[in-house]
């Protein structure tokens, strides 16, 4: 009986000892503005070309690396807690998770002591975001409320408002492509279920029924790079974060530019698809992704972040009409926002945003070196932003509508796709998009869903709703 108090003792004084250690690193530096480029540049100060120059050991300091070394050492048993404890941290993690978005220390204080404890999954108050440890070091989604949700529906609206485009903006043609989720090339734990890539192959195999939407599936491209070993799935998404990494991204731009190529008459020149042709400059260790801000980077760890920017000559005008952006040059100076990377706070700042900038309600990329290519018109989600870049080399003029921004029906719609008089439209979205109703506010359904949370909310707080429901003017 002796030694069994004494080994509780001793295992309880561990704990205590992880959470201390866990505060000790808070507080010895690890919280946001510790540095992206602010540690080793300055606004004004430096060059893009003198950026890239800069190495992960510059950007990340020491203690970044310290960090990632107690990381990857695997976590203490702590099996034997004092029952107590475990009754504690299990009736109350709900509770926290509650207040954690309220100060960044208690998410990391929160997420330390869960990485001691070795969990692997993370409930989250909203369910859709409950963390899932999906290897190692790869974290990922899972909504454990989750239904499966019948795309019947959305295929069927995708295809009239395709028919609609036809009809209505002088034939214009509509491309449907299916970009990946982390789940294409990883596995959820077992005793876990998601059901975006069954709702995906539905949606598709109905839109593939129709003459009036052509489609892409980039699943199978993913696959066979993991396959063949071309690529690691941590290659190809970031570790913290639920999109793909600029690899990935680039993997989908080869893939549709062999169907544009192939269906739809694009001169596709070899060396802007060959990886080759790229230059990558790889920062390490400062990007906190989705679902580490969740959880903290104690428990997540740090993501990093590379650059690709084209060694052959380029030439674009990018401007965000809205936003008041406009930008002249290559494709580093223009296309890509190295800015986003400066006095980078871990938990607000989004260094994803580096390429496109953000997700504009509509951002446009001149191409004065590929004048005479068809004109692009992509209505995307956020994995958009590292690909539409790319696109932008194979079309004279790449147009990127971000439609969650975009507060209107169908017809107001059709009148934006004629004032902008694309030659063909792309409509791209993840997996796990194809259930959110604001990424379809120009279809029915998700129109008419959108106007009723929008209403609920007007009930509740009127005075803030106002500017919400307001209609974009081109």
């Amino acid at each position: 009986m002796e030694k069994a108090k004494r080994r509780d003792t001793y295992t309880a004084i561990l704990f205590l000892a992880g959470l201390i250690f866990v505060l000790g690193y808070l507080f010895a530096g690890l919280m946001p503005k510790m540095g992206g480029f602010a540690a080793v540049s300055k606004p004004g100060h430096r060059s893009y070309a003198e950026t890239q120059t800069l190495r992960g050991e510059s950007l990340s300091g020491r203690n970044l690396h310290a960090m990632r070394n107690h990381l990857a050492a695997p976590p203490p048993d702590l099996s034997g807690l004092p029952g107590e404890i475990i009754k504690f941290i299990d009736t109350s993690e709900k509770n926290l998770n509650t207040y954690l978005d309220r100060d960044f220390a208690f998410i990391e204080l929160y997420g330390g002591a869960q990485r001691l404890m070795g969990r692997s999954i993370i409930e989250d108050p909203d369910p859709q975001y409950t963390v899932v440890r999906l290897t190692d070091e790869v974290l990922g989604f899972v909504n454990l409320d989750a239904e499966p949700v019948d795309m019947e529906d959305r295929a069927r609206e995708m295809i009239e408002f395709a028919r609609r485009v036809r009809k209505e903006c002088d034939g214009v043609h509509t491309l449907y492509i299916q970009a990946p989720s982390k789940l294409t090339v990883f596995d959820l734990p077992e005793g876990l279920t998601d059901y975006s890539n069954d709702e995906a192959d539905q949606f598709l195999s109905i839109l593939e029924d129709s003459y009036l939407v052509d489609t892409l599936d980039l699943r199978p491209a993913f696959r066979e790079a993991v396959e063949s070993g071309d690529a690691e799935p941590e290659e190809l998404f970031f570790r913290t974060d639920h999109h793909w990494t600029p690899q990935g991204a680039f993997l989908g731009f080869q893939t549709i530019c062999e169907k544009l190529k192939a269906d739809y008459g694009f001169n596709i020149e070899k060396e802007w698809v060959r990886n080759r042709s790229y230059t990558k400059t790889y920062f390490d260790g400062f990007f906190l992704g989705s679902m580490a801000k969740r959880v903290g980077s104690l428990y997540a760890g740090m993501d990093g972040l590379e650059i690709w920017s084209p060694t052959f000559a380029t030439n674009f005008t990018y401007t965000v009409p809205l936003s008041g952006i406009k930008r002249e040059g290559s494709f580093a100076t223009t296309l890509l926002f190295p800015e986003r990377l400066v006095d980078t706070n871990y938990y607000i700042d989004n260094p994803y945003s580096i390429y496109s900038g953000d997700d504009y309600l509509l951002a446009r990329a001149v191409n004065h070196n590929n004048p005479d290519a068809p004109r692009l018109l992509i209505l995307r989600d956020s994995f958009g932003c590292a690909l539409t870049p790319f696109l932008a080399i194979a079309s004279s003029e790449m147009m990127a509508v971000e439609p969650r921004a975009f507060n209107s029906d169908q017809d107001y719609m059709i009148e934006y796709i004629n004032w902008l008089d694309p030659d063909l439209i792309i409509v791209i979205n993840t997996t796990s998009s194809l259930r959110v109703d604001n990424l379809y506010p120009y279809l029915p359904t998700g129109y008419e869903n959108k106007m009723a949370a929008l209403q609920s909310e007007t009930e509740e707080s009127p005075e803030d709703i106002s500017a919400d429901t307001g209609s974009v003017t081109p």
